[in-house]
């Protein structure tokens, strides 16, 4: 074959190539125009973002997550067509974050089944996470800056029951004995002994296991700590100090929580909330947060309201991180 003819022959599959390409965004637009237009008004509030914030309110029944489902695959599929017409085949991940495994897998399903179905588009290019799981394995990936060695941990999930909230109030009472009895005389208490044991009884299973639980889980999944916690107690004028007792128990957990010396920071059991902790003390180290909003586009959640400030925080972080998040 002649010099002539072989740059001919390139020439024409380059032609070739770039009709098929053409014609392959066009398809693709179609499909994405076909999808747009089958949504209901609110719908297409999601399905029309490109960039920024955008939140939507929605009453149960509505067709959010099928809207979100939709949307989601047609941003991922603008993503493609990016790529296609650019020439660039590194494209970042959208992120999907649901509050529960379930509704993760029900998202996730739709996503998908758009891709396939709607779109003729490979059913990759996201990922679908419950927060904590997303937290997790942010943590997990950056062990050094997390501070979470998981081989080394147990997960737990508190309640006012579980034997580290009850533990917590034991610990509380006997290095607080003084506090302990004022809370316990209260008001109008004759030292009765049968009024005694009763008003024992309900600040040990009852009052105590209550206040730690709730006060423990809005102080951490707020950034608040219990020295934080008892520093501010100090400006308060209560009779019974509750915040300075509710900070007692706080701290009295966290030290059940890690059963080494209190200088070793790698716990041996975590919650919830120190997932979210972990995975924002790695983004504070500038690599490994750039690592991680390398790899993302843009931060779907789902149930928006019910996330915690450090939970919100977290995923405007991941989304902050190039042009198009």
């Amino acid at each position: 074959m002649s010099k002539d003819n072989f740059t001919d022959l390139v020439e024409q599959k380059s032609l070739e190539l770039e009709a098929n390409q053409q014609s392959s965004l066009a398809k693709l637009n179609d499909n994405i125009v076909a999808i747009r237009d089958s949504l209901r008004p609110g719908q297409k509030q999601m399905a029309d973002w490109e960039h920024g914030s955008l939140a939507v309110s929605a009453v149960p029944g509505a067709g959010k997550s099928r809207g979100m489902a939709d949307a989601a695959a047609i941003a991922i599929a603008r993503q493609y067509q990016h790529s296609l017409s650019t020439g660039n085949n590194y494209r970042r991940q959208l992120i999907v974050v649901t509050f529960t495994r379930s509704a993760a897998a029900n998202i996730k399903a739709k996503i998908r089944e758009c891709l396939r179905d709607k779109l003729s588009l490979p059913q990759t290019g996201f990922a679908v996470y419950t927060l904590h799981g997303l937290a997790l394995n942010i943590a997990s990936r950056h062990p050094n800056l997390s501070g979470l060695q998981l081989e080394n941990v147990t997960l737990i999930t508190p309640n006012q029951s579980h034997r580290f909230i009850r533990q917590a109030v034991e610990q509380w009472i006997i290095h607080n004995p003084e506090q302990y009895s004022h809370l316990l005389a209260g008001k109008q208490f004759d030292g009765e002994e049968t009024e005694k044991l009763r008003r024992q009884s309900v600040l040990r299973t009852e009052v105590l296991p209550d206040l730690a639980y709730t006060v423990i889980h809005e102080a951490k999944s707020s950034g608040i700590t219990p020295q934080q916690l008892k520093k501010w107690s100090q400006k308060t004028t209560d009779k019974y100090a509750i915040l300075q007792v509710a900070a007692g128990l706080y701290e009295e957990y966290e030290n059940l929580m890690r059963r080494r010396s209190p200088s070793d920071m790698s716990p041996d059991f975590i919650d919830y909330d120190d997932m979210i902790l972990a995975a924002l003390r790695v983004l504070e180290n500038d690599s490994a947060r750039r690592i991680e909003q390398n790899q993302v586009f843009a931060v779907f959640e789902d149930e928006a309201q019910d996330s915690s400030p450090l939970q919100t925080q977290l995923l405007e972080i991941l989304a902050s991180g190039g042009e198009e998040a």
